[in-house]
């Protein structure tokens, strides 16, 4: 068992932001006082995909969020239309999505002032996985249990034929207790949809597999790509692919050259490296096939660590540390494993 006290280190993530396709801008709608029939009350949240609004629906007087999305423009008058009719079909799908982990979906449209689609979702006011990981490391029984949820939340939305296409944690909200949702389903499509062009890139370099890459394609196994970069980020406080810019890191990604986590944290038991790293395969015919494998695969994984005594109590009960206080990674504790165990995860 590892019980040393880590040396204290930063902690050193760059987060690439969200990169739209070429002809789509956000309308931000600064000055308004309503969007549709919801009245702001608030910025909470900007970025290259959208606004996100803290409002108020008069209609059953609930706080509610309201994201306009990006559109494209320049495009001619027929090419946004059908990219309005696109969104508010598939959107609507989306809606449909009733799951603990996801977030609710209540309403789209299209503003007609701003001439942008909108959706609205439930309230959430607590912080992004995403921020939590960039003040603590979470214990490993937690990070494991984030995970898990999560890949229920991305088979529940496969099976009903949705892929999300941007999987990170910065779309992880805090639902109070230990529960987490997926948000930010509004660039989510039906596999074989065509609301964007092939072969044009959208997505958060780091999270979006080679195939979004090199073909601007989305599958299952895509998400599957950006479950696994979550996980490993949950297990070893780094992101598997880094670069100062979008085009290094993309180049990373297409090579396939992620280190395996415990490289950045030796004590992290070898059966959830190995998942990370399946689920991180560059070739998607050999990474794991959709959510509901890699939620079976993480969680055998884990009673694996569970019944091997590759764990040790702390790591299962541990509190969140401050980054400043943890380096190496050995927060975790695990045990490590004894020669003539049983061979991990193929």
């Amino acid at each position: 068992m590892s019980d040393h006290a880590p040396e204290s280190r930063p902690r050193t993530v760059s987060r690439h932001r969200f990169v739209p396709p070429p002809g789509f801008q956000v309308d931000d709608g600064e000055g308004k006082k309503t969007i549709g029939r919801y009245e702001i009350l608030k910025v909470i949240g900007k970025g290259a995909m959208g606004v996100v609004y803290k409002a108020r629906d008069p209609l059953l007087d609930r706080i509610v969020a309201v994201k306009t999305i990006m559109s494209p423009h320049g495009q001619g008058k027929r090419v946004r239309s059908a990219y309005l009719e696109r969104f508010q079909r598939e959107a609507k799908a989306a809606a449909k999505m009733q799951h603990p982990g996801i977030v609710t979906i209540f309403d789209v449209g299209v503003d007609e002032d701003l001439g942008a689609p909108f959706m609205v979702l439930e309230y959430l006011p607590g912080e992004s996985l995403a921020d939590r990981l960039d003040r603590v490391r979470l214990p490993l029984g937690r990070a494991v249990n984030i995970a898990l949820d999560l890949g229920s939340a991305l088979a529940f939305a496969h099976r009903q034929r949705i892929v999300h296409r941007d999987v990170k944690p910065a779309n992880v909200l805090h639902a109070g207790e230990n529960r987490w949702k997926l948000a930010d389903f509004g660039i989510a499509r039906m596999p074989d949809s065509d609301l964007t062009q092939v072969g044009i890139f959208m997505g958060t370099p780091g999270y979006s597999p080679p195939e979004a890459i090199r073909e601007g394609r989305y599958t299952p196994q895509s998400d599957v790509f950006a479950w696994g970069a979550v996980l490993y980020e949950l297990l070893s406080g780094r992101i598997p692919y880094e670069g100062p810019d979008t085009r290094t890191t993309n180049s990373h990604v297409v090579k396939g050259d992620a280190l395996p986590p415990t490289h950045h944290d030796p004590s992290i038991p070898g059966p959830l490296a190995d998942v990370c790293m399946r689920a991180l395969e560059p070739d998607a015919m050999r990474r794991i096939k959709d959510a509901a494998e890699a939620e079976a695969t993480l969680r055998a994984a884990w009673e694996k660590c569970l019944t091997g005594g590759l764990v040790s109590p702390a790591a299962l009960a541990g509190d969140e540390v401050p980054h400043e206080r943890v380096v190496g990674g050995s927060m975790h504790q695990h045990v490590t494993r004894p020669p003539g165990a049983p061979p991990t995860l193929p």
